[in-house]
């Protein structure tokens, strides 16, 4: 049996909580959720340590990649859950929806707030 790196560890946990935050995406369980985006930054801090103790071997890169490609599908989920809660809220209170105006044609919003810089 070979002896794990401390970044294998890291990692390997990175890429579990990844696969249960998948479920919490999907079921949009919002507690959970925000609990895992914590975890996921003590994780990367603890991986940025491990990495400048000692670097990332071909298997602990392998898994780093595994790692990213999880990442970056959950992030997807929640941009997509994301814009179908507004599409939700949209048709909740449409007068309250985002929304942009075309070019040439006036917005119904209020202008954006002004900074003014009066030392010149």
């Amino acid at each position: 049996m070979t002896e794990r790196s401390p970044a294998s560890e890291v990692l390997l946990e990175l890429e579990q909580l990844l696969s249960v935050e998948r479920e919490a995406l999907v079921k949009l369980d919002r507690d959970a959720i925000e609990a895992f985006a914590t975890r996921k930054l003590e994780l990367d801090a603890q991986l940025r340590q491990c990495v400048a103790a000692q670097a990332l071997v071909a298997a602990d890169r392998q898994q780093l990649e595994r790692v990213r490609e999880a990442a970056l599908s959950n992030q997807l989920l929640l941009a997509h859950a994301r814009s179908c809660v507004q599409g939700v809220l949209t048709l909740l209170a449409p007068a309250n929806a985002p929304g942009y105006s075309a070019p040439g044609h006036a917005s119904n919003a209020p202008p954006p707030p002004l900074a003014l810089n009066f030392k010149g």
